[in-house]
């Protein structure tokens, strides 16, 4: 297992001191009508009928029916378009809490105060991408204390539950921890360093929950300095 790549911030390295850190660590029936019934008409006088005698031939022909007419065809039913069923509801995913992204640098002014000699002393002996990694860490611990107050970062370990990532001048790190007043939380930043990796020009990050005591070991993330 690789050793820890971390970054330890001493009193003696933060440019403030505890003053300066306290000011930088906020629906919602119808009724039927009865209808007399028609007399009956009188009887009338019985009236003379004339008959007339018909020949078979005349008969026949007085008789004969013409044939019912053809019925015309129905029409055939018009083809009901089914209405559109609508779409079910879709279930909005809550969105991932937004990553702070600072305006101002920090770890240049920590590192060029006169108690940070130590500091970048030890920096300069690291290969191009440790001293890249160790940069952002203290970004990260700087830019945690002025945004908390109560948070006072001590240490960062960039690759707790997942390893960091390296594209030329960018590191992310998802899985980052730092610790805290004797505590670990979870981390995730992306840190953007100029060109020759010795200067960090752009930062943002996002604090999650505590990491559980009893996962400590596991993940390498010490319980004391």
């Amino acid at each position: 297992m690789r050793g820890p790549v971390v970054v330890t911030l001493r009193d003696e390295a933060s440019p403030w001191g505890v003053s300066a850190s306290v000011v930088l660590h906020t629906l919602l029936a119808a009724a039927l009508a009865l209808m007399p019934l028609p007399k009956p008409p009188k009887r009338l006088e019985e009236e003379r009928v004339s008959v007339d005698i018909l020949t078979p031939l005349q008969f026949e022909a007085s008789t004969r029916r013409s044939p019912a007419p053809t019925p015309s065809p129905l029409p055939a039913p018009e083809a009901r378009t089914p209405a559109p069923t609508p779409d079910a509801p879709q279930t909005q995913q809550p969105s991932a809490p937004a990553m702070i992204r600072p305006t101002e640098m920090l770890s240049a002014k920590t590192l060029a105060d006169p108690r940070s000699r130590q500091a970048r002393a030890d920096l300069a002996t690291f290969a191009s991408d440790e001293r890249m990694v160790q940069l952002c860490n203290l970004e990260a611990m700087d830019q945690i204390r002025r945004w908390r107050a109560d948070f006072q970062p001590e240490r960062v370990v960039p690759y707790a539950t997942a390893e960091e990532k390296i594209t030329g001048t960018t590191i992310a790190a998802n899985g980052a921890a730092f610790r805290s007043r004797k505590n670990w939380y979870s981390l995730k930043f992306k840190c953007q360093l100029a060109r020759d990796g010795e200067s960090v020009i752009g930062f943002e990050f996002l604090v999650g929950d505590p990491v559980a005591r009893e996962k400590w070991d596991e993940l390498g993330l010490p319980a004391v300095h």
